[in-house]
Formats: structure tokens, sequence, C-alpha cells
């Protein structure tokens, strides 16, 4: 069983301040395998994941083995019916355990990461129907120190767990550090306003959790706010777009009852949405001014404001109906999860029905919205598609606005798509054709609906991918102009830049993982490649064999590679580089596939090659690893004998 499970077999799990730690010596005689209980003993690192525990009966029918997934080993326990539970994966091939990953219902859920040998976990992250957190410990005591990925919903929740427990390195997580702010890009006064509010509320808290702002029992059950606005780079001297929300709030039920949190601006730094303001409990009025839009005015009272006293009765009755509902569909077996699923959009309508402001009506219908179509896509809830169609034509009657009219016909789209992809016996590539059409029509009838903006990307991307360049440049192009302020925009520019790049120089340009600024014009004078990837790319390992065994080749000719980053996680990158030492400088942005450096070339698959010749521009914008050799060896011939680089 290789090295692996020779060092495996003398295992015996052993808790780390009530924490998995895995952590593997060579075995000096050999021993049993571990076993099942050792491993179920074996728990997160952080103590509100909910994964599956097989029952006292189930256990002892449970399995583990190793395990071969690509070139990485794992020890896998397994359910009697087939089922993951655990695994634990070596992913380094170094023989040790450095991944510890927990299963409910056969999904991921949860995965504490080693990123730096030493036995102890020090990224944890959440995965499936857990959430999409990635948290960083980086002194390795169980406790998260900051947040590589947080959506806004986590981050409400994260804001109130941390108020009901008073515990204040929990609460300034949520809350952007001085270095974050400082790359946000804001003119210098704004900074230091935008720094000080941040320090006040920091200070803050301890009073609030002092007070029992939202009670010991506290519990997160909702997210709201109007939508997430793009404060366009210029706006009081910035020099970046900025995401954010004005006036969220958030729902939480105290042990007795549902509350409303008014959780004041957020805002999007990198992956990671943070709070600048100490969240009020109650009246909506009580909530702290916004941020970001005092320039371009506040939102109506209407919208802005929640209920005078929190929420009503009526409505703390559904709620603590849909917490309860909730619990049920965790548990549900597949053949309940459609009339659970329908009943649960029944009480987000009656959410609507009760609430007192247009702007909460109209959130709480998108979120039936969001919610029906998802179960249909999952397979929870088919008849969705037509009660979506239904809900259409009774806003259309209703005279709804006609955002929240094409919300619902979106998300009716993509349901009804879903459900044709799901029959076994589809035809795959028509039903991809009339989703264009589909696409296409839904633009063309509703132009300025914000879903425009990403069916136009779709139908650009596409286009691309079916070969069909020039068609791609005009939804790009269509994309960039309708919704100049949006992020699929920049992303649409950058596709327009990559497209129509070959014969041109680029500007590219960045943090260097090594250290220092690295730009693609410090290679003036060589050939290079422009390599963008992901270190959990199926193919990055072999790409970068291959790339290796080329430089190797031609370095001494004349022929240098940059590589491009768009993981999310440093740590994983460095960890990936140290494990493969490539010999070239990697450049690294926060953000990934929406950062900077995606976003300048429109990067929407990976891995992406470009080729550059030495005056500096590129010759090739649609190259694969396996045609890079020759295609080099043709571009240094063409410079040896005085001809012009070959361009295509």
């Amino acid at each position: 069983m290789s090295g692996f499970g020779r060092r495996l077999s003398g295992w015996r799990g052993r808790a780390w301040a009530c924490v998995a730690t895995w952590s593997c010596a060579a075995a000096t005689a050999p021993a049993a395998a571990p076993t099942v209980a050792d491993a179920l003993k074996l728990a997160p690192v952080q103590k509100d994941v909910q994964y599956e525990q097989p029952s006292a009966a189930e256990a002892p029918q449970c399995t583990i083995k190793a395990e071969k997934f690509g070139k990485t080993t794992a020890w896998v326990v397994r359910h009697p019916k087939g089922r993951v539970l655990r695994q634990f994966s070596d992913v380094n091939s170094d023989n040790v355990v450095d991944t510890w990953s927990y299963f409910s219902e056969g999904l991921e859920v949860y995965r504490d990461i080693d990123t730096n040998n030493n036995g102890k976990a020090d990224q944890c992250r959440w995965f499936h129907t857990a959430g999409s957190r990635i948290g960083l410990d980086r002194n390795e005591d169980a406790t998260i120190d900051a947040w590589e990925r947080l959506s806004p919903e986590e981050a409400a929740s994260e804001a109130i767990a941390a108020l009901s427990t008073g515990d204040a390195g929990r609460f300034a997580a949520v809350l952007p550090s001085d270095a974050e702010i400082g790359k946000l890009g804001l003119a210098e006064p704004v900074a230091k306003q935008l720094a000080t509010r941040v320090a006040e509320t920091r200070k803050a808290f301890a009073a609030a959790a002092r007070g029992g702002a939202t009670g010991a029992a506290a519990e997160f059950t909702d997210f709201g706010g109007l939508r997430p606005g793009l404060v366009p780079a210029g706006t009081r001297g910035s020099t970046r777009d900025l995401l954010v929300y004005e006036n969220a709030w958030a729902m939480f039920y105290n042990g007795k009852q549902h509350e409303q949190l008014q959780l004041g601006t957020m805002i999007q730094v990198g992956a990671a949405w943070k709070l600048i303001d100490l969240p009020v409990v109650g009246n909506g009025s009580q909530a702290a001014s916004g941020f970001f839009y005092q320039t371009a005015g506040s939102p109506s009272p209407e919208e802005a404001a929640g209920p005078e006293n929190g929420p009503s009765e009526e409505m703390q009755q559904i709620l603590t109906a849909m917490e309860k509902l909730d619990d049920q569909i965790a548990s549900a077996a597949p053949g309940d999860l459609p009339q659970l699923s329908a009943q649960r959009a029944d009480l987000l309508f009656k959410l609507a029905e009760v609430a007192p402001t247009r702007g909460e009506q109209e959130q709480w219908l998108r979120q039936m919205a969001d919610m029906v179509s998802a179960a249909v896509q999952g397979g929870q809830y088919p008849e969705g598609a037509k009660r979506l169609q239904q809900m259409e034509q009774t806003l259309a009657k209703s005279k709804a606005s006609e955002d929240l009219l094409t919300h619902f016909a979106f998300r009716r789209m993509q349901a009804e798509q879903g459900l044709k992809f799901a029959d076994p016996k589809a035809n795959h590539a028509k039903i991809q054709e009339e989703w264009v059409a589909q696409l296409q029509e839904f633009v063309t009838a509703h132009p300025q609906s914000e879903h425009a903006g990403e069916a136009l990307l779709q139908l650009a991307m596409y286009s691309e991918f079916g070969g069909e360049a020039k068609q791609a440049e005009d939804w790009y192009a269509q994309l960039a102009k309708q919704f100049a302020d949006t992020p699929n925009a920049a992303k649409a520019r950058g596709a327009l830049v990559r497209l129509n790049c070959v014969g041109k120089s680029i500007d590219v340009a960045g943090a260097g993982l090594q250290g220092g600024a690295v730009k693609l014009s410090d290679y003036a004078g060589k050939a290079v490649l422009l390599h963008y990837w992901s270190a959990s790319g199926v193919t990055s390992k072999a790409d970068h064999a291959v790339i290796k065994d080329v430089y190797a080749k031609y370095a001494g000719q004349g022929f240098e590679v940059l590589g491009v980053n768009l993981d999310y996680q440093r740590e994983q990158v460095a960890r990936y580089l140290q494990a493969q030492q490539l010999p070239w400088k990697t450049i690294f942005e926060e953000g990934g596939f929406e950062s900077r450096l995606a976003n300048e070339m429109g990067v929407i698959t990976l891995p992406m090659f470009l080729l550059i010749d030495a005056d500096g521009k590129v010759v090739n914008n649609d190259l694969q690893a396996a045609e890079l050799e020759d295609a080099l060896k043709q571009l240094l011939d063409d410079r040896a004998a005085g001809r012009p680089s070959e361009r295509r």
C-alpha cells in the first residue's frame, strides 16, 4: 500500500484540543490499520459543523480502508450503505495525513487542512449544504483569525454568534483590517474615515456583548438586503470598483422569538464580506448611517427602515415554522423533499404577505424564487418549475415591479433548464441550443434587468467555447456597454482584450508570490509563455510537467515563463509551489476568478496560455500545453532567421 499505508498503519487517533489531528509517524514495526472506532472519534476543529455520525447499530458495520484519488491516498470511512462518512488524505504525497474531511449524506460539508505540514489544522473550509466559508487559523489555536471567503449570510451569522457569546475575536474577524482597507483603493481621507469607523465599532462591541444585545441563545435564521450595489471606481476619489450592501439586516431567534438585527453597511473584501458597523437589535431607524452611498443619496425611508418594533408576532410564528421545517429538510428522505420544499415556498410567500414594506415583500419573494429554482435544479422539487411559472403570471396581474418579474422569469428559466438536463434520455446538444435561444430572447425582452448582464455573459461564453469568436465579441461588447459598472462588465472588457490581443502588446503585472512586483514588461527581449492556472486544476500538475520540460530545453535560448495564479487561497498556492518547485515567477492576487488579474484578461476557464514574442507582442492566444514546444520552436526559429513571427 506504499509508504503512506505503512506510516498510517501505526496510527491511533488522538484528540488535540478536542479537535482532529491525524499526525502520523513512521511505524517501526507492523501494526494494524486504523479502526473505524478510532476514525469516528475525530471531530472538526470548528464546533458548529453538522456532519453525519452513524448510529450505535451502524458504526460496527462501517468500513475503513485506504483509497486512491488520482495521486492522493486517503483513509476513507464508509457507511454500511456505501456513502462516505470521513476521508483523511495525504494531499502532498509525503506519507502524512494533512487533510481531514467530514461528510453528510455522502457530500463533503467540512474540511480541516494542515497547509504547513506540522500536524495541526490551520485552514477550515465549509462545502455544499454547510456553506462556502474559508477560514484561516494562523496560530493553530482552533479559532478562526481571518476569513478568506465569507458570504454576506455567513458574515451575518458570524456576527450574531460573536454577539451571543461575547467573543471579541470572532467579531473582529468579520470586520475589515487596516491592511484590507488599504487595499480597497479608497481615497486617503475616505480610507481614514472608514478605518476610524471600524475601530469605533470594534471598541463598541464589548459593551454591546456585555449588555446581552442578542441573548446567549441567539441563532441566525435569515439575511436580507435590497441588493448589493456596485460603487464604481472614481466615486469620492476611489481607484477600484466596490461591491457593498447599505442597510443590510438579519433575523435571529433568541430562544423565545425571532428578532431583527440591523447590520448597517457591508463591503466585499476579496472573496469575503465584512461589516463596518456594530449590529443593532430592533428598530431599523437605529441602524448606522450609510457609508458608501453618501454622495448618491440614501435609500428611501420605506426601503431602509425595518418594522417599527421588529418583526410582528405573525412573522415570528412563520419564521419559527420555517426553522422547524429546515430541520426536517436536513434529515429528510429524498422522497419527502418535494413536499417539504413546497411547504418552505409556502412559508416564504406568507412572509412576503405579512411584510410591512414593499422592499421587504419583494425580498421574501426573491428568496422564494431562488429557493424554488435551486430545489428544482437539485432534483428536490421538480414541480417547482410550474410554481415559478404560476407566480410569474400572478405577479404580472398584480403589477409587480419589473425587477421582481424578471427575477422570477430568469429563475424559472434556470429551473426548466435543470429539469431538461436531468432527463437521462435528454439530447444535451439540443437543450444547449434551446437555452442559448432563451437567453437571447430574455436579453431582448428585458435589456435593463439585472439578470440580462448574467445572460449576456453566458451567451458570450457559449459562443467562445463553440468557436464563434466574432459572436462572442459582440456579446461581450454589449455586456460591457449596457452594464458598464458591474463585475460582469469588467470580465467582458478583459475578454475583448484577450480575444483581440494577437499582434498587440498586453500589460500584465502584480505581486509575485515569491516577493516583489512582477511585470510582463520585465521580460522584454525574450519569448514568454503567460500561463493562467489554479493549484486545484485537474491538469495543473501535468501542464507544469510539460512546461518544465520545455523550459529546461529552451531557457538558455531566450525563453521565459510567467505564471498567473487564480486561486483564492495564498497558502494553497504556496504549498503547491513548494511541492512542484517551479523555476519561474508566479503572480498572485486575492479574489480568484473575480480578481483584477482574472478580469483584465477576461479569464473564464483554466488553464489559459498565451505565447508572447521578444517584442512583447502576443503571437498565440489559444495555445494548449501539448502545442507549446512546437509553437515556441517556430517562434525562436523565426527570430533567428529574422522572419516576422507567425501570429494566430
